[in-house]
């Protein structure tokens, strides 16, 4: 039984240091203290240190021996190679989706579920919070695995990009991005309602080599985030 509360709290811990870091809350460059850490989630500094071990495998952390620890800065071949991973699975999640058997009414429902995510992003666009937008924006693009019974690739998906993740929220404080990320969006639900898979993937295609055109100008304007 403890072995099973050790492993319980070691995944709690790793969650919740990495969406801290995801999510931008801890910045790339900024130290983390294992003490600090440790008091801040009222468990021992073992099971802090072997999450941090296995954030340091994603390349999320630097840990630094007899100095210390901090956010790994942002890396633009880490980035690319992670989102050649995306694009690699989510065009082939993309047209398993369109082309799974469904009725007319099936389709509509399917149709309507991404509508409704629609919807969340343009709240959140309006509302300025980029964090609810990129939230929808990742529950779209799991609907395209779910809905192909592809669950288990979305997850070792997510698992595996994380400094993607971070680039993508740094991306939406940019100007203009987050407008552009909605039309796209629209753009591709209305391919999909159309069952139409050659203009879908076209219109995913150009959605996710947006980001990648757009690193160099991200490493300009935020130059702190980044080696």
């Amino acid at each position: 039984m403890k072995r099973k509360e050790d492993t319980r709290a070691n995944i709690r811990i790793y969650e919740y240091l990495r969406d801290r870091i995801v999510n931008l809350e801890y910045e790339p460059g900024q130290e983390l203290n294992i003490a600090k850490l440790t008091e801040e989630m009222g468990f021992s500094r073992s099971p802090v240190r072997d999450a941090l071990l296995k954030l340091e495998e994603y390349s999320l952390v630097d840990i630094f021996p007899q100095s210390g620890t901090r956010v790994s800065y942002l890396d633009l071949d880490k980035i690319r190679q992670e989102r050649f991973m995306r694009s690699c699975l989510e065009f082939g999640a993309l047209e398993a989706c369109i082309r799974k058997p469904r009725t007319d009414l099936e389709m509509e429902v399917f149709v309507t579920k991404l509508r409704s995510v629609l919807l969340k992003q343009k709240a959140a666009l309006l509302g300025h919070s980029y964090l609810d937008f990129f939230n929808s924006d990742d529950e779209m693009h799991r609907l395209f695995y779910t809905e192909a019974g592809l669950d288990q690739c979305w997850q070792v998906l997510a698992a595996h990009t994380g400094n993607e993740r971070r680039i993508r929220i740094l991306s939406y404080k940019a100007e203009g991005v987050a407008d552009s990320v909605e039309r796209e969006h629209t753009l591709l639900v209305d391919c999909i309602a159309e069952r139409n898979v050659e203009a879908a993937l076209k219109a995913d295609r150009e959605h996710l080599s947006r980001l990648s055109d757009e690193l160099d100008v991200l490493k300009a304007q935020f130059p702190q985030y980044f080696e």
